[in-house]
Order: structure tokens, then C-alpha cells, then sequence
């Protein structure tokens, strides 16, 4: 006698449905717990608020020199968010213990240096090595109660930004041309001070401003199309 083929009844289909569909909804809450959580400049000015207040009114001007991608979070790059702020340690002036209570209490992680949370923001403190900025004098951009902020020179972000030349960095370098309309040969002076290997790295990556010149060169002139 042969045996019967198994036929799953409709409580069992309905309950693997359900069992499928509660195992896709974890997964998806997995990946979204996973993602990296990035600020866009009005949510990094409350953080910076939240770190002033808890600095408070009494004491030294804390003083920190901002890099990497604040100049087009806070220089109004629409659709730009990061997950940290760097903050330029040769330029920037501090009390380490007081600045790093001050950005924990803001509830944001302070200078990470192995694990990281993926839901939670943070400070991180950069040294002259793999990351280059050449010498500068800061630029003041805003003072928050004791917490005064500043950046590189525009030439300098550029040329930075530069030696790495990723993705974001490339649409980072786009948008300060286009708004502050930096000298070709101010930013290759810069470049021409770093140390390698990200000197020859940023030289390389040099072509990304032809990219936005020819992207400049292809918008018509007044005039322009009516002549043709």
C-alpha cells in the first residue's frame, strides 16, 4: 500500500504565514537597529546647544576647530547628515575631562576608539596622520555660551576631502566649489604640504575638480541657445 502524499491543512498553511511573516518583521527590525543613526545640521546644532549648556557659563572658552564634513552640514548642503562630528585636535583648545563630560551628558559618545554604537552620534578627536588638513588659521563660524566653534579655510576641507576622494567626499568637494568658488591653485598648495602617501593620493584625485568645471562649462550661457 503506497503511502499518501501529505497535504498541509489551511491551519497549517496560515500558521507558517504567520510564522514567515513574523520572522521577516524581525529581521527587518534587526536591520534597523543596525543602521547608523546621522544628523542633519538643525539635529548636530542641538547636540552642540546641549553640549554648551552642560559646559556651563563659568570658566575657560572651550574652542573647537570642526573638519570633515561640517562645512557643508552647517554651510546648508541640503541633504547632508553625519553620524560624528571631528573635531581638529592640533587647532582646537580644551579641558579633556570637561569636554568629554560635557559631550556625554549632551548624550552623545566622545572620542570612540574600538566599538561603536550604531544609534548614538559621537565626537571624535583627530590627530595630524591619515587624515590631513594642512596649516591653517581657523576660520570662527558660531559661539555657543562658552563653546566657540571654528573650521579649516575652505581650501584646506577641499584638499582634505581630497586625499580620500570616496563617494560622499567627492559630493562634499562639488558642493564648497559651487558655493565658495575656491582657486585651483590655492587647493593644490595645500595638497603640495601634505606627507604621503595622501599627498599623491589627493594630487590623483585633483581631476574630480575638472569634473565640476566641465559640469560648470555645460550650463548654458545668457543668450546661449537662443543664438544656436
Amino acid at each position: 500500500m503506497s503511502a499518501r502524499p501529505y497535504t498541509p491543512s489551511a491551519q497549517a498553511i496560515v500558521t507558517g504565514f504567520f510564522c514567515d511573516a513574523t520572522k521577516t518583521r524581525q529581521n527587518l527590525e534587526a536591520n534597523q537597529s543596525t543602521m547608523h543613526l546621522a544628523l542633519d545640521r538643525d539635529a548636530w546644532l542641538a547636540a552642540l546647544e546641549r553640549i554648551a549648556a552642560a559646559l556651563g557659563p563659568s570658566g575657560q572658552p572651550v574652542r573647537l576647530c570642526l573638519i570633515g564634513s561640517v562645512a557643508c552640514v552647517f554651510g546648508g548642503m541640503a541633504t547632508r547628515t553625519t553620524r560624528d562630528l571631528d573635531v581638529w585636535k592640533p587647532a582646537s583648545d580644551y579641558d579633556l575631562v570637561e569636554l568629554k563630560r560635557a559631550v556625554e551628558a549632551a548624550g552623545l559618545t566622545f572620542d570612540p576608539k574600538s566599538s561603536l554604537n550604531p544609534n548614538t552620534p559621537y565626537v571624535q578627536m583627530v590627530e595630524a596622520g591619515p587624515t590631513q588638513v594642512g596649516q591653517f588659521e581657523p576660520v570662527f563660524m558660531e559661539r555657543l555660551g562658552r563653546l566657540y566653534l571654528y573650521r579649516p579655510p575652505i581650501e584646506h576641507l577641499i584638499a582634505s576631502k581630497l586625499v580620500r576622494g570616496d563617494d560622499r567626499d567627492v559630493d562634499d568637494v562639488v558642493f564648497l566649489m559651487a558655493k565658495h568658488s575656491p582657486a585651483r591653485a590655492s587647493i593644490r598648495a595645500v595638497i603640495e604640504s601634505f606627507a604621503e602617501p595622501g599627498k599623491a593620493q589627493a594630487l590623483e584625485n585633483l581631476v574630480y575638480l575638472e569634473v565640476t568645471d566641465q559640469s560648470d562649462s555645460d550650463e548654458p550661457t545668457p543668450g546661449k541657445e537662443a543664438a544656436e
